[in-house]
């Protein structure tokens, strides 16, 4: 497999490659044309683009995978935008970077894009989602998940789709996620944190009833502490998790970026039909 660029960066000046020769004049000023040559073909850092996208470093397995700073991006959504970035002859440069900081440095032009990203109304003030006809179109999402809620093993906490019991249970989020605007709008009283390690410390502790994450990344935290808390079966909502772009990008690059999109639903579809489940 070609290696993909991998790089950190805090904030740059806003630089958009509109020829090969600018691709490559990035490339070498970030450092990043050795590493393209050492997986690609050198005449492949003359790319129709580059693209810099951000992610969040909270795992959500298998879809953002836990890896450490120096490592590759990894991740079916890594994977899936890099392919269909690939096939339009594109390439990407990741940001991995806190939870709060990814969005941050998309609606600032810190970074041209972020993924994975649920639709919430504030959000689609600030970042441009794949339409159709004016409408949010799911069929270019990267994945469906659910959201749920955790407790501590043996905890009476209960929740039946409604209503959640006792009614005074303070539930944890991680700050920044689209879960926290749902709680607020169903009266239920929550606390935001960092991360799901420190949410479960704060549950582990009572300070918090429960913890509503997604389930891939709550199933992947709680398997560090067997015995210690469990899910709850009925799901709080299931969401569709996006690519997003800034304003200012999509401008810039509305065709590349409406091409990319349809790339990657494309291919979501094919994983899709080739695995026969859905994606969750």
């Amino acid at each position: 497999m070609a290696l993909q660029p991998h790089v950190r960066i805090m904030s740059r000046p806003r630089a958009h490659p509109d020829s090969e020769q600018d691709v490559a004049h990035i490339a070498r000023r970030y450092g990043l044309l050795p590493l393209l040559c050492a997986g690609l073909l050198c005449t492949q850092a003359q790319a129709a683009c580059l693209i810099t996208l951000g992610y969040h470093d909270e795992p959500i397995p298998p879809h953002i995978e836990r890896a450490v700073p120096s490592a590759e991006p990894q991740g079916r959504a890594i994977e899936l935008v890099t392919q269909a970035a690939r096939e339009l002859g594109c390439l990407i440069v990741w940001q991995r970077l806190p939870n709060l900081r990814v969005l941050h440095a998309a609606i600032h032009e810190q970074s041209d894009g972020a993924l994975f990203y649920s639709w919430t109304k504030a959000r689609s003030l600030q970042l441009i989602y794949p339409q159709q006809g004016g409408r949010l179109d799911a069929s270019r999402r990267l994945a469906t998940l659910n959201y749920v809620l955790y407790r501590r093993q043996g905890s009476d906490v209960d929740w039946d789709g409604k209503t959640l019991t006792p009614h005074a249970c303070v539930v944890g989020f991680n700050e920044g996620w689209s879960i926290g605007s749902y709680l607020d709008e169903r009266g239920i009283p929550h606390s935001g944190a960092n991360d799901s390690e420190h949410n479960l410390k704060r549950l582990e502790k009572g300070r918090i009833c429960a913890y509503a994450t997604l389930e891939e990344s709550g199933d992947a935290a709680i398997a560090h502490f067997p015995g210690r808390f469990e899910k709850l079966p009925i799901s709080l909502l299931r969401k569709d998790y996006f690519l997003v772009f800034n304003p200012f990008y999509y401008r810039q690059h509305s065709q590349q970026v409406e091409q990319l999109w349809n790339k990657i639903g494309r291919l979501r579809e094919q994983a899709q039909a080739h695995s026969g489940i859905e994606s969750k």
